[in-house]
């Protein structure tokens, strides 16, 4: 069975909420929004992450997967390019520095999903 790229539809008509009301809560004027994130028509913004987690009690990554994974991936992509240049300055303690956050970054990564990393 393949993963829905979001929860939200499903969530929000589990609790009884119309698209209206999850709206008003989200903070906009009508549902039409609602509609096009449940659509994924829209990105999430990161007001509507911190939202749902405190509406649903879920976290964002269990509400919103295919977008979390997005994000993931461009982000993996690149702190590993971004190491690979600093590889190749001269080392400086902020080269250094810049590496081992990097470093302890892709750890946890590969703390969340190993196959991705």
């Amino acid at each position: 069975m393949a993963k829905l790229g979001n929860y939200l539809r499903a969530r929000r008509r589990q609790c009884h909420l119309t698209q209206g009301e999850l709206a008003f809560l989200f903070g906009y004027e009508n549902g039409s929004i609602v509609s096009r994130f449940e659509r994924e028509e829209r990105s999430i913004p990161v007001a509507v992450w911190f939202a749902s987690e405190l509406i649903f009690g879920s976290e964002p990554r269990e509400l919103f997967p295919a977008f979390s994974e997005s994000v993931e991936e461009g982000v993996v992509t690149r702190m590993h390019e971004l190491r690979g240049r600093l590889l190749q300055v001269k080392p400086t303690q902020r080269t250094r520095a810049k590496l081992e956050v990097l470093q302890q970054a892709l750890a946890r990564a590969m703390e969340g999903d190993p196959m991705e990393v």
